[in-house]
């Protein structure tokens, strides 16, 4: 039998956390996360497995925090596309920017490892994402509305968005045919969707 983990109180995770937790990711790029062990993880952070356990419990609890920062930064993108629409001066520029920014030091490959093997991170990912789907719904309308895009079926963009978002994003098998970064590929989706939406 395996020894049980101790209950305690864990400290507060500082700005610093935030920071060597963050830095983990280009190491997780094309890692395969169920065979990371608690010392993979310390080593990878250059910090030692006392001192994570300072911080978290389990392996689940860093990348949920590791996926949690990650989703904060990037809900700004609604504030700066509402800002944009109301005073009708959109630029796809904005969501592609702060979408590439999310997806930094992240591939395909590591979304789907977090998908299999910690459910409970891709959570937060797929609760962002489902969010982001209704945000671009309202999104379309109000653009359409204004008349600052074509108008089409509003419908048919969702759809597109849910196959781009909940699928493509995971499909690694594609991005090994293509060599496109998920980077890159969001660039080019937003631009195809957006400069083809304007009038």
């Amino acid at each position: 039998m395996g020894r049980k983990s101790i209950l305690k109180d864990r400290k507060e995770k500082t700005k610093k956390v935030e920071q060597w937790t963050q830095a983990i990711l280009p190491k997780l790029k094309y890692k395969d996360l169920g065979d990371l062990t608690m010392d993979d993880l310390a080593a990878l952070m250059n910090k030692s497995k006392s001192t994570i356990y300072q911080y978290f419990t389990t392996k689940e609890e860093i990348f949920e925090y590791i996926t949690q920062v990650r989703i904060n930064n990037l809900n700004t993108y609604k504030d700066a596309i509402t800002a944009e629409i109301l005073q009708l001066d959109y630029h796809y520029e904005t969501l592609a920017t702060i979408l590439t920014e999310g997806a930094k030091n992240i591939s395909a490959f590591y979304l789907k490892q977090l998908q299999l093997h910690y459910p409970s991170a891709w959570k937060i990912i797929e609760g962002f994402l489902y969010g982001l789907l209704e945000d671009l719904k309202q999104f379309y309308l109000l653009g359409i509305e204004n008349k600052l895009f074509k108008p089409v079926s509003t419908d048919l963009l969702i759809k597109m968005d849910e196959f781009f978002i909940l699928q493509l994003i995971t499909d690694d098998k594609f991005f090994n045919q293509s060599k496109e970064t998920l980077e890159s590929t969001i660039k080019d989706y937003m631009f195809l969707k957006f400069e083809g939406l304007m009038k």
